[in-house]
C-alpha cells in the first residue's frame, strides 16, 4: 500500500506552488476510478465518497456565466486533500460495515499540471465476506405470543446472510417500532454486541433491549376550531379514528387515525396530538386531542378547461354543486353538469341536425353522486351515482344512462380496492354521412351491466408531479352477468376484460433535476358465453392516439383497422411511455410574474397499438413516436404542451422515420397536443 498521508502532503505542496497551475483553486478532478472491487459496486462506492468529478467544458461554461447550477450546468470540482483522505477511511469504513473486515483500500493519484487535474483511483482487495453466524434476542421474553410471532415472521436479517450494517439498524429499529406501536414506547436497546469469530470470520449478535412500561391511549378530546362557521358531529371524527380510550399506545395509529379523516375531505386540517399527562410516574395512560377545522360544507364550482382531443382546441365547460355534509355523517353529495365541445362549434351543438353533423365531435355530461364514507369501517366507503351522457363522435353518437353503485377500500396504507357495479342503457346511432360504411358493431339498443374489481398499489411519492416511487394496477372486469340472470329482453354483450397498468420514477441524482418516468399498459377483451351481442360495447373498448398516448398521432385514430372505423376502438391494447423529465431551470428564480423554477422539459418515447382482438396482435404492428415537450407546475398538477412524431408507422408499408423526409414528413405532420397534469 502506499504511504497515503505523505502523497496527500506532497500533492497539496504541489498544488500551492505548481507554476504551470492557472486557477487560484487548485487542480480539477479529471477522474475518479475503482479497480478490484466486485462484490459493491462503483454506484455505491461513489456514494460513499464526498470527491466528485469536474463537469465537461459545456456545464462549466455555462455554470460561470450564470453563475447558478441552471441549465444543466455544474460548478467545477477540485481536488481537496482532506476531502480526499476523508473519503479513504470512508471506503475502508463501508467494506467494514458490509462483512469485509479485511478489505485493503489503496490509492493512486496521477497529476497532470499540463490540464490542470488530477486523475484519481481506487484499488480495491475486497477479501473475505463474513456472513452472521446466530442472532439472539434478549429482554423480550415477556411478550405476548402473537407479538413474538409478528417480530419473527418481518425479520430484516437471518442466518448466512452477509454482514450488513445497516440492515441490522434496520432490524434493530424495526424491532423498537413494532413494540412502540403495542403500548411499548420507552423501549430502547441497551446493548448490540456483534462478536466476530476468528476461526471463521463470521459473525454472532446478540439484541439487548429493555421494554420498559406498556402505555394505552387514555382520555379523547375532539376540538373543533372556533373559527369555523360549521362543525361536525365529534362521533363522525372518533368512529374513523384507529384507536379508543384504553387500547395499547401507538404513534402508527395516530398517523393512519390523521390519514382517516384527511380522506374525508370534510376537513380543511385535521390533527392528532398528545395531551400533556399527570406528571405521576405511575401513570400510563397517554390522553389524546384531536384538532379539526371543517372546511365549507356546501360549494358551487365553476369549470373551465382546454384539452386538444381530435388534434382541435376544445373548450370544457362545466358547473358543479357539493355538499360535504349531506345530512349529517360527513355524507358527500356532488352534482355536475359538463360540456365538452370544439371551440369553433359552440353554435352547430344546438343545431337541430347537430347529431347528424360529422364534423362535430362533442360530449355533454351530468352526473349525480352520494358518498357514504363508513361502510363496514372507516377504511371502507360506498358511493351511488346517476349519470346521463351524450357522446358525439365522427361517425356516431351515443345518448346514454348509467347506474353505479361502487365501494373503495384502504387495504394497506398504499393499497387500494375498487370494486364498481354499473348498469348502462345505450342507444348508439351511425351518422348518417357515413351510411353503411361502419362495420364491426351493432347499432342498436342495448343493456350493459359491468362488474369491475380493481387493486391498486401506489408508492408514489407525489400523487400530481411524482419523482419517485411506483404505481400498479390490475383491473378485471366482466359484462353480462346481471342481464343474463334476470333474462332481460334487451340485447346485452357478455365479455371479460383485463388492464395492466405499471408505472416506474426515477430521480437519479435525488435533487428532483432529472426524473425517468415510465409507463407500460396492456389489455385485452374476450366476448364469452353465448352473447346477444357479437361486439363489445362502444364505450367500454380500448382506444389508441392522443396526449395521453401515442403522441405522434390524434386521438382515437391509431389502430390496426379501416380507417372508418377506428374510432369505434378495439379489444387488445398494448402501449408504453418513456419520459426524460428535466427540471433546466431550478434555481433560477422568476422573471417578472413567471417563476421560471416551474418551468422544465420533456423528452419522449412512446410506443402502442390498438387490435380488433387479442389473438391478432403482433409486434411488428406497434407504432412508435417520439417527441419534446413543455411543462409549467400549478398546485393541481403541471400545464403540458407536446410535440409529437412517428419514428415508425405501421401503416403505409411500415415505414422508419429513416426513410422518410425529417422536415417535409416527419416533422410537418407532427402532432401538438395540450393538456393538465402529466401524461401519466
Amino acid at each position: 500500500m502506499h504511504k497515503f498521508i505523505p502523497v496527500i502532503l506532497l500533492l497539496s505542496f504541489s498544488v500551492s506552488f505548481s507554476p504551470a497551475q492557472n486557477t487560484e483553486h487548485g487542480y480539477e478532478v479529471g477522474a475518479i476510478r475503482f479497480e478490484g472491487n466486485k462484490e459493491i459496486n462503483n454506484d455505491q462506492l461513489m456514494s460513499v465518497i464526498r470527491t466528485r468529478e469536474t463537469p465537461i467544458a459545456i456545464w462549466k461554461w455555462i455554470y460561470n456565466r450564470f453563475n447558478k447550477e441552471i441549465l444543466g450546468g455544474r460548478k467545477p470540482e477540485y481536488f481537496d486533500p482532506v476531502t480526499f483522505a476523508s473519503d479513504f477511511q470512508q471506503l475502508k469504513k463501508n467494506y467494514t460495515d458490509n462483512g469485509f473486515f479485511h478489505a485493503q483500500v489503496d490509492t493512486n493519484i496521477l497529476v497532470n499540471p499540463d490540464k490542470g487535474k488530477v486523475f484519481l483511483t481506487f484499488s480495491i482487495t475486497e477479501g473475505w465476506r463474513s456472513v452472521i453466524d446466530t442472532i439472539t434476542y434478549i429482554g423480550l421474553d415477556s411478550l405476548s405470543l402473537d407479538m413474538k410471532e409478528e417480530l419473527l415472521s418481518n425479520k430484516q436479517i437471518s442466518l448466512k446472510m452477509p454482514f450488513v450494517q445497516t440492515k441490522i439498524e434496520g432490524e434493530k429499529n424495526r424491532i423498537i417500532g413494532v413494540c412502540a406501536n403495542k403500548g411499548y414506547v420507552n423501549m430502547k436497546l441497551v446493548s448490540l454486541q456483534a462478536r466476530r469469530y476468528a476461526s471463521t470470520g463470521n459473525v454472532s449478535l446478540v439484541f439487548v433491549f429493555d421494554l420498559g412500561k406498556r402505555y394505552t391511549f387514555g382520555n379523547i378530546s375532539v376540538e373543533q376550531d372556533t373559527t369555523s362557521q360549521q362543525h361536525i358531529d365529534s362521533t363522525i371524527v372518533l368512529e374513523h379514528l384507529d384507536f379508543s380510550t384504553g387500547e395499547f399506545y401507538g404513534e402508527g395509529k395516530k398517523i393512519e387515525s390523521e390519514r382517516n379523516l384527511n380522506r374525508l375531505g370534510v376537513f380543511e386540517t385535521a390533527k392528532i396530538e398528545n395531551a400533556i399527562p399527570n406528571s405521576s410516574s405511575e401513570i400510563t395512560q397517554i390522553p389524546v386531542r384531536v384538532l379539526v377545522r371543517t372546511r365549507s360544507f356546501q360549494e358551487l364550482t365553476p369549470e373551465v378547461g382546454i384539452n386538444d382531443e381530435n388534434n382541435a382546441f376544445n373548450v370544457l365547460l362545466g358547473v358543479g354543486y357539493n355538499h360535504r355534509n349531506f345530512f349529517g355523517g360527513a355524507r358527500n353529495f356532488s352534482t355536475n353538469l359538463r360540456l365538452n365541445v370544439q371551440s369553433l362549434q359552440f353554435g352547430t351543438i344546438f343545431e337541430s341536425n347537430a347529431l347528424r353533423d360529422s364534423s362535430l365531435i362533442s360530449k355533454i355530461e351530468w352526473t349525480t353522486q352520494i358518498v357514504q364514507p363508513y361502510f363496514i369501517d372507516n377504511k371502507t366507503s360506498i358511493s351511488a351515482a346517476l349519470s346521463a351522457v351524450l357522446d358525439k363522435q365522427s361517425t356516431y353518437y351515443i345518448p346514454s344512462l348509467s347506474f353505479r353503485v361502487g365501494t373503495l377500500s384502504q387495504t394497506t396504507m398504499n393499497t387500494k380496492l375498487f370494486i364498481d357495479w354499473n348498469l348502462q342503457l345505450s342507444n348508439p346511432k351511425k351518422v348518417a354521412t357515413w351510411g353503411d360504411t361502419i362495420i364491426g358493431t351493432e347499432w342498436r339498443k342495448q343493456i350493459n351491466s359491468f362488474i369491475m374489481v380493481t387493486m391498486q398499489l401506489d408508492k408514489r411519492n407525489d400523487i400530481f408531479n411524482p419523482s419517485g416511487g411506483t404505481f400498479q394496477s390490475v383491473s378485471m372486469e366482466e359484462g353480462g352477468f346481471v342481464p343474463r340472470v334476470f333474462g332481460v329482453n334487451l340485447p346485452y354483450a357478455q365479455y371479460i376484460k383485463l388492464l395492466l397498468d405499471e408505472q416506474l420514477y426515477l430521480n437519479p441524482d435525488d435533487k428532483g433535476e432529472f426524473i425517468w418516468a415510465t409507463r407500460l399498459r396492456t389489455g385485452a377483451a374476450f366476448l364469452y358465453g353465448v352473447s346477444p351481442l357479437n361486439d363489445i360495447p362502444l364505450t367500454q373498448r380500448f382506444y389508441a392516439g392522443g396526449s395521453g398516448s401515442v403522441r405522434a398521432w390524434k386521438a382515437r385514430t391509431l389502430g390496426i383497422m379501416p380507417d372508418t372505423v377506428r374510432n369505434l376502438g378495439g379489444d387488445a391494447l398494448l402501449e408504453g411511455n418513456i419520459e426524460a423529465r428535466w427540471n433546466i431551470l431550478k434555481g433560477a428564480g422568476s422573471l417578472g410574474f413567471l417563476d421560471l423554477e416551474k418551468i422544465s422539459f420533456v423528452f419522449f418515447y412512446d410506443f402502442g397499438n390498438i387490435w380488433t382482438a387479442p389473438q391478432k396482435m403482433r409486434l411488428t404492428e406497434i407504432a412508435m413516436a417520439f417527441g419534446f415537450g413543455l411543462r409549467y407546475n400549478t398546485i393541481a398538477g403541471p400545464i403540458r404542451i407536446d410535440f409529437g412524431m412517428k419514428m415508425y408507422d405501421p401503416d403505409n408499408g411500415g415505414r422508419w422515420v429513416t426513410e422518410k423526409r425529417f422536415i417535409q414528413e416527419t416533422f410537418s405532420q407532427g402532432v401538438i397536443h395540450l393538456g393538465v397534469g402529466h401524461t401519466f
